[in-house]
């Protein structure tokens, strides 16, 4: 893969024309997480299938995941190339996972099991009948819905915001602060909306060949098809904060970085996004991006431990019935929204500039403002006491 992405920069640098580094990416995906897969299930099957659960809930969580995914033991040649070549997913994602994969060419997917009756086996056909195998074409149709209106606002929106103006001294030396952010802000999104319509094609297509079913729920309905979904839109435009956003984009790739990076390097926010980075390819745009969002994520985290509190006193962060149903409380949900909008605004127009010059021209033409506030924000959290820790202290 790194081969490819050094290719691709020697004979195109900077054309940034999709090309089989895409599908180089994939593979690595599939590669990468069949192997720890494996590992899980037969090297380290005692920890993944421990006799006594997991003291420490956190561990508990993390080993439950990787049960769901070990392979316990080697698929035949066919199986195996047929996961990592599946046609559907093989030119721009989603890579799912191999025991999903499984799951779906073998049928046992589509069976309903009597955790959704109250058990967890699976019913035994003389029991009850499975439900029939849902229908793949109105969801499929749907995502190409979806895409196809994305491509065309794509077309008209980047048309109109070309990105490469945000590094074109001109454009900058004629335009006021306020201009310029929001043709920045309207050139990402169409910018986004490319990826919306590759992804969304790509997951229809996943779809249509019956991957990404997730069950059936207590009353025998068909949940849907977001097994495969790598990116909610809705998700990402509305959100608040670093981790939900990254949560809705990208989604398999979040999942894969999460499950084979993050909790595999004692949860090292660099190491996973300098993963991220060098997964992505090598110009200095990507570097650039990614090693930002650790510090933007630090001072979210710290936002969250010192300030919230204060602020939305009962909210813990992921129920949002939790959240308090206030005026001040829904004014600084919103004020989140901006806040996030307005500094990953600004960071993640590099990833699209590629070169390094490029980069800081675009950063500087807003004089490091985010990066530096970032920066002075982190500090002074840190010297802020955390809400609670003195009194537990006295106790």
């Amino acid at each position: 893969m790194t081969a490819s992405h050094a290719y691709q920069m020697y004979n195109g640098y900077m054309s940034g024309v999709f090309d089989f580094t895409g599908t180089q990416m994939v593979l690595t995906m599939k590669l990468t997480s069949f192997a720890f897969n494996l590992f899980d299930g037969t090297a380290d099957a005692k920890n993944v299938f421990p006799a006594e659960p997991h003291a420490d809930k956190r561990k508990a969580k993390v080993y439950q995941d990787r049960q769901r995914f070990a392979i316990r033991s080697l698929p035949n040649p066919l199986e195996f190339f047929g996961y990592v070549y599946c046609f559907t997913c093989l030119l721009a994602g989603p890579a799912f996972e191999y025991a999903d994969y499984s799951r779906s060419i073998d049928g046992s997917a589509f069976q309903v099991t009597s955790s959704e009756s109250g058990g967890d086996q699976k019913l035994p056909s003389s029991a009850a009948a499975a439900p029939k195998r849902p229908s793949t074409v109105l969801p499929g149709l749907q995502r190409l819905l979806v895409a196809v209106v994305s491509l065309v606002l794509h077309l008209q929106v980047a048309g109109r915001f070309p990105i490469k103006s945000l590094y074109s001294k001109e454009f900058i030396a004629s335009t006021s602060y306020l201009y310029r952010y929001l043709f920045m802000y309207m050139a990402l999104l169409g910018d986004r909306l490319k990826y919306y319509f590759a992804w969304k094609v790509a997951e229809g297509a996943s779809i249509l060949g019956g991957f990404g079913f997730e069950g059936f729920d207590s009353q025998g309905q068909a949940k849907g098809w977001g097994g495969v979904e790598n990116v909610n839109i809705v998700g990402c435009e509305t959100a608040s904060n670093v981790q939900t956003l990254s949560r809705n984009w990208n989604k398999r790739t979040q999942g894969w970085l999460e499950r084979y990076t993050y909790h595999r390097t004692n949860k090292s926010l660099y190491a996973t996004y300098f993963v991220s980075a060098f997964w992505h390819g090598l110009y200095p745009g990507f570097f650039l991006f990614f090693m930002s969002v650790p510090l933007l994520t630090n001072v979210e985290r710290l936002i969250k431990a010192k300030i919230n509190p204060y602020i939305v006193p009962g909210y813990d962060g992921f129920d949002i019935k939790t959240y308090p149903k206030t005026f001040f409380a829904n004014l600084y949900w919103v004020l989140c929204i901006a806040g996030q909008m307005l500094v990953m605004t600004d960071i993640v127009q590099v990833f699209s500039m590629g070169s390094l010059e490029n980069s800081l021209i675009a950063l500087g033409s807003f004089h490091f403002v985010p990066h530096i506030a970032m920066v002075v924000l982190y500090i002074t959290l840190e010297m802020l006491p955390t809400p609670g820790k003195k009194d537990k202290k006295k106790e």
